[in-house]
Formats: structure tokens, sequence, C-alpha cells
């Protein structure tokens, strides 16, 4: 049975750059890198898990997106098929979520598509957990 994963959009990516560095310069560099550890074990859940989960339609504005609570972000994501979910935005809880998402909606629709078609001719391919490792222990820049 092929391992379930996810992967990120363009928009998701630039959503968590801003959050990233607020961290880092609020809480420093420990206790950052720890939320995103939260938040790449939420994403690796709803790939796993996503059947299962409750569905927030009161916050999905009626895109058909689900959303999933971790920590402080909601991650907001689509299953493209049995073993892809592909994680779409990330937007903290406390911001207006239906409005964002309505705003993004077709931006975030055509991404979805493109995705998906790119994951099924094989144009993408969703990383094993042996791939994940390995970029995770290679060493880190020395950029200033």
């Amino acid at each position: 049975m092929p391992a379930k994963r996810y992967v990120l959009t363009a928009r998701a990516v630039q959503d968590l750059r801003q959050p990233r560095a607020w961290s880092r310069a609020r809480w420093g560099e420990q206790l950052t890198n720890q939320y995103f550890i939260d938040l790449h074990a939420g994403a690796q859940y709803i790939a796993e898990h996503h059947a299962s989960s409750r569905r927030r339609d009161e916050l999905a504005a009626r895109t058909g997106l689900l959303l999933y609570p971790v920590r402080e972000h909601y991650l907001v994501y689509e299953p493209i098929d049995a073993n892809s979910t592909v994680i779409v935005a990330v937007i903290r809880q406390g911001r207006d979520v239906p409005a964002i998402l309505r705003k993004w909606g077709l931006q975030i629709r055509r991404e979805l598509d493109e995705i998906r078609t790119r994951v099924q001719t094989g144009k993408i391919v969703v990383p094993s957990r042996s791939a994940k490792r390995r970029c995770a222990s290679r060493p880190r820049s020395t950029r200033k």
C-alpha cells in the first residue's frame, strides 16, 4: 500500500513564510522549529486520516475545501486522490477564514486543478517519507 503524503501549493508556502519569520523574532529558533514540526505532523495526519476528519463548512465559505486546526492555524486542504492531499493555505485561526477563502477561492481552484493534473501525469511526485527525512537531515545554509 503506497504511503499517503501531502504537497503544498505556492499559496501555502507563502502563508508559512510570514509566521516563521514572526515566530523566530518573537519566540526564537527552538520554539519556532517545534511549531513547524507540529504543522508538518498535522499535515501528515490529514494525509493519512482525511476521510475521518470533521467538516468545517461554516469556515470553508462553501468552497468545498477542508480545514484542520493545528495549534493557532488552520491547514486548508483537499485530497486529490487516494494517497495525495494538497495543503492549499495556512491561515491563522483568529482571522476571518471564510472571507479569506472567498477572496483566494479562484486562485486556489486553479492551483488545485494544475496540481491534480501534474500528479496524475507524474510531473509531480508526492515525496516519500524517506525523501523527506533526507531533506530534513541536510546541513542548513549558513547564509546571513
